[in-house]
């Protein structure tokens, strides 16, 4: 699969670092991490203002085994008084898509502990995702994005934000992080993606109609601080990549969506996580082994204790070498995948 970034490459070939961070910027809105939809949400009204302003039964699910390829991927683990499910998510979806199966339906209702990545949807963590949007994805007074790009850089990404219907102008407050997830997340909303009908969406809404308790791996507010790091090592600031595939975003979003439908847990991970694994050590631990590791410790008290949960964390976090479902099984936990 073709990578879009935000970026036209310019003079010279992408290196295969800055392709595999730039493939990961585009997944972190749809597959990574679950602040992404929310703080890109309120980016693309927020950044008008600023620069105006500054310019069934718990056995079910095994009985009812789908096979791979025919559903989101899924795995569960148990032991004497713990089960516990890990379904991967995509956290931008077109409203009104079917997703579900009877596999992960038996596995909501047979648990009745629901996690996702982050709180996002709370008053108090919308108003964290706030605060920390302006503290780490605003520039300095003197500092604009074209001055952080450069001027071809800055002149390429012009060109991609009006395609987009967003004036140049109306990015100059934000930093690169920021501005490049801004116009990702409208280039999904444009070909009919929301970020209200991602999967956390409904399976928050299914949690709370069989009243489960709701947990979090972290806060919205340290993924944010993780993304905006990238910025500090240079990855997006100096990103080079061609434009080609947004001439056909529609096709590349659906080709994405098809991955995750399908479970195809190979190809999502050679296609986006593996890109990063492969070409960017820092950017890799900071997006995806860090946080995994954070979420394996979580888990591993959930199993030295008693209950049933159902853990649903972007679909890059399950796949491939570091990830969760790795580290479980690295730490001698028995991991099955059901879907």
């Amino acid at each position: 699969m073709k990578t879009p970034s935000l970026l036209r490459g310019l003079a010279r070939r992408p290196s295969r670092a800055r392709f595999g961070v730039s493939r990961a910027a585009i997944g972190l809105a749809c597959l990574v991490t679950a602040a992404c939809a929310s703080t890109a949400d309120d980016v693309s009204t927020d950044a008008a203002s600023t620069a105006s302003a500054q310019s069934q039964a718990a056995s079910a699910p095994a009985a009812q085994t789908r096979a791979f390829g025919d559903g989101p991927a899924m795995w569960r683990m148990t032991d004497d008084d713990s089960e516990i499910y890990l379904f991967g998510t995509f956290h931008l979806l077109p409203a009104g898509l079917q997703w579900t199966t009877p596999t992960s339906d038996a596995a909501m209702l047979a648990t009745e502990t629901t996690f996702t990545e982050a709180d996002t949807q709370s008053p108090e963590a919308v108003a964290e995702i706030q605060t920390a949007v302006r503290r780490l994805g605003l520039n300095p007074p003197g500092v604009t994005l074209s001055s952080s790009l450069g001027p071809e850089r800055a002149a390429s990404f012009g060109a991609v934000a009006q395609q987009y219907g967003v004036p140049m102008a109306q990015l100059e407050p934000l930093r690169p992080w920021l501005a490049l997830l801004s116009i990702t997340q409208i280039a999904f909303q444009q070909v009919g993606y929301d970020p209200q009908a991602g999967a956390e969406s409904t399976i928050l809404a299914r949690a709370a109609s069989e009243n489960d308790t709701l947990g979090h791996f972290e806060s919205a507010v340290s993924q944010i601080e993780a993304i905006a790091s990238l910025d500090e090592i240079g990855e997006f600031a100096n990103t080079d990549e061609s434009l080609d595939q947004l001439a056909d975003f529609a096709g590349f979003a659906e080709e994405m969506l098809a991955i995750w439908r399908s479970g195809d847990v190979d190809r999502l991970d050679a296609e986006l996580v593996g890109s990063v694994r492969n070409s960017s050590e820092e950017a890799f631990n900071i997006i995806f082994k860090n946080r995994n590791a954070n979420w394996v410790q979580q888990i591993e008290t959930m199993m030295a204790g008693e209950g049933n949960y159902f853990l649903a964390v972007g679909a890059g976090h399950l796949v491939g070498e570091d990830s969760v479902i790795d580290m479980l099984r690295d730490r001698g936990f028995t991991v099955t995948r059901v879907q």
